[in-house]
């Protein structure tokens, strides 16, 4: 009778465990295992940052904002060299 109590009570504490695990993976407390496979059909909001290892199909339009990413100029300047190149912007409003 012994054994099947301390059999059981292992039992329950590895799930008690498991359970735990799987709350704190999903509240981002331990990280995952494996990367997340994410495909939707709307329009999704990536905060912070990503790794692509493989080709990713856009539908419909991304908006790159030049200001954030260049300061207010549609110019970029090259630090080996100086020179400067125009980015290929199209304005909407045309």
């Amino acid at each position: 009778m012994e054994i099947d109590s301390r059999f059981i009570k292992l039992i329950l504490t590895l799930i008690a465990v498991g359970i735990w695990v799987l709350i704190f993976q999903n509240a981002g407390v331990i990280p995952q295992v494996k990367p997340q496979r994410i495909a939707v059909d709307s329009a999704m909001r990536v905060m912070g940052a990503v790794d692509v290892d493989n080709t990713v199909f856009i539908k419909g339009s991304v908006d790159a904002n030049i200001e954030s990413i260049n300061g207010y100029s549609k110019f970029y300047k090259d630090p080996r060299t100086g020179e400067y190149y125009v980015l290929p912007v199209t304005d909407p409003y045309q």
